[in-house]
């Protein structure tokens, strides 16, 4: 401990000057880097079955309760849906992004560098309570609030469409029912009709007969409010998402943090001064003559 206090004594004047100039430097350069802004959207997934023609038109007191909010499975969608290719074209084209990024229209990798770029300044986290934050940096505060905000938009829109990819074909479903029983009732109606007029006095067969299109009309009636209870529920306009907190520009800016970035390199300098100091005097006090012993 002794030697290694009398090596960094002596060492002590050019560890302070290359510290300093290391501080001064640093303090610099920090100076000269651009500074970045970060905005942040916080958003939760509601549960799709809210909007659901089950949920919408269920007066029955003892059905199931529907929470407000989605489950992992939609938080997962949600994650997954700000990642795809859909969400990053548009807010690349809205933006106008490879101006604003200063990435060249003519480059064969143009698509790829603004790829990278955008996700360079923008990420998806969630959290083990079903939130998720859209957050975006940029060196224009305001743009990054406007990006992050829009995001948000267009997040709720691609996971609209994916919900109701699956109440669309039910829809063309419950219209096939609708047809088909339209049709057997019509039928019925004209085979009625036929029988009567053969044979006016066959009561009993008239009374089946009637018995069997009553049931058919119900039938009818029921396909009906089916279809028109799902169109309905697919015609509402609503939200996929509850924003939480919207995007607004930042006060202060995100990064570069100059006090730290002064403080790393000047400690990181003042350890390999260190370092140096105490190698170069142990390569000094080492005889390359002394022969070795067996």
């Amino acid at each position: 401990m002794e030697e290694l206090v009398r090596i960094l004594y002596k060492w002590a004047k050019p560890i302070a000057i290359v510290s300093i100039t290391a501080a001064l430097l640093s303090a610099v350069i920090s100076l000269l880097l651009p500074e970045y802004y970060k905005s942040s959207a916080t958003v939760i997934p509601i549960n799709p079955h809210l909007m659901d023609r089950s949920t919408l038109f269920n007066l029955g007191v003892t059905e199931t309760p529907v929470y407000l909010f989605g489950g992992k499975s939609e938080v997962s969608r949600l994650v997954l849906l700000s990642q795809s290719k859909a969400l990053e074209e548009y807010i690349i084209k809205k933006f106008n992004l490879f101006e604003h990024y200063d990435i060249d229209t003519t480059s064969p990798m143009k698509d790829y560098l603004v790829s990278e770029e955008l996700r360079d300044h923008f990420t998806t986290t969630k959290t083990p309570d079903g939130i998720v934050q859209i957050e975006v940096i940029d060196k224009d505060r305001n743009l990054a609030a406007a990006m992050a905000n829009e995001i948000v938009v267009r997040l709720d829109t691609l996971n609209k469409t994916l919900i109701n990819e699956k109440k669309v074909g039910l829809g063309q479903f419950y219209k096939q029912d609708l047809t088909e029983k339209e049709q057997r009732l019509e039928m019925l109606r004209d085979s009625l009709i036929r029988t009567l007029a053969r044979n006016p006095d066959d009561t009993v067969t008239a009374h089946v007969m009637e018995r069997i299109i009553r049931r058919a009309v119900e039938e009818y009636n029921g396909a009906i409010t089916l279809y028109n209870q799902h169109t309905a529920a697919m015609g509402q306009q609503y939200s996929s998402l509850y924003i939480v907190e919207s995007a607004s520009p930042a006060e202060k800016r995100f990064k570069p943090v100059r006090w730290l970035i002064v403080v790393s390199a000047t400690l990181v300098t003042l350890a390999c001064m260190m370092l140096m100091a105490v190698f170069i005097e142990k390569f000094k006090s080492f005889n390359f003559n002394e022969p070795e012993t067996l």
